[in-house]
């Protein structure tokens, strides 16, 4: 009899030490620490904010609601000499408690431009008027506190021009518009590169876009990204961080 029970408990035991190692397995970390492994990138599971990361004054990590981002990559030299990290991160705003991952890309900038701090959101005007409007009243109260202003219309490019879809508005603030307009204007130098840049944003409709201090930061409000879609969206905006990477 007391063998009997010795078993049933060893046996209860194991079982659970088994759930657990494939629970383990399929835990989000577990996910995104194999990616890594396999591209050779380096992984860690929390992680403080970095100073340079800091001193841009992205909005988003400015709501950031503790100082730690999780299940963060980076990596050097992956695409063609730009360093990139990944992670997700949880941000308070007005409308409530957002997790969202984040894709940060290092840009090769002339000198003139490392100081811009530049903003590019997208409205729909087949969404709810409501959140629409509430959307873009906390982004606006985002750039007051970031010190940022509108671009007219006049002082963008084709490519970030409203008339480029009928179907949404695009509102683009800086910190120095005339900055900015010249950085546009030297992105989209040729008809070929502003032509990139249109098409990367029409297939990309429902990204934030935000540069500052020489660095590319892109999210999907409220989404963390799926660890079956990682490299994807890497390379996505691996894309956009080369044709604004123009030296």
């Amino acid at each position: 009899m007391q063998l009997i029970f010795t078993f049933i408990i060893l046996s209860v035991v194991t079982l659970i030490a088994v759930l657990l190692i494939l629970l383990n397995k399929n835990t989000r970390s577990a996910k995104i620490n194999q990616i890594a492994q396999e591209n050779n990138w380096q992984y860690q599971e929390f992680i403080d904010f970095s100073d340079d990361i800091k001193h841009a004054d992205f909005g988003l990590l400015n709501y950031s609601q503790n100082v730690i981002f999780r299940h963060f990559i980076q990596a050097d030299n992956q695409y063609a000499g730009l360093a990139f990290n990944t992670f997700d991160c949880r941000a308070i705003e007005p409308l409530g408690i957002h997790n969202s991952s984040i894709i940060l890309f290092t840009l090769t900038l002339v000198n003139e431009f490392k100081s811009l701090h530049l903003s590019i959101n997208r409205f729909y005007s087949d969404k709810d008027v409501f959140n629409d409007l509430s959307h873009k009243q906390s982004i606006k109260n985002q750039y007051r506190l970031q010190k940022l202003t509108a671009l007219e219309d006049h002082k963008r490019p084709k490519a970030l021009r409203n008339e480029v879809t009928s179907a949404s508005s695009i509102d683009v603030y800086a910190n120095d518009s005339n900055q900015a307009y010249r950085f546009l204007q030297h992105v989209c130098s040729t008809a070929e590169v502003e032509k990139s840049l249109i098409d990367w944003l029409l297939a990309y409709p429902d990204l934030h876009i935000e540069i500052s201090d020489g660095m590319l930061l892109v999210y999907k409000k409220n989404t963390l990204i799926k660890d079956t879609s990682l490299i994807a969206a890497i390379d996505s905006v691996a894309e956009l961080a080369f044709i604004l990477s123009r030296d």
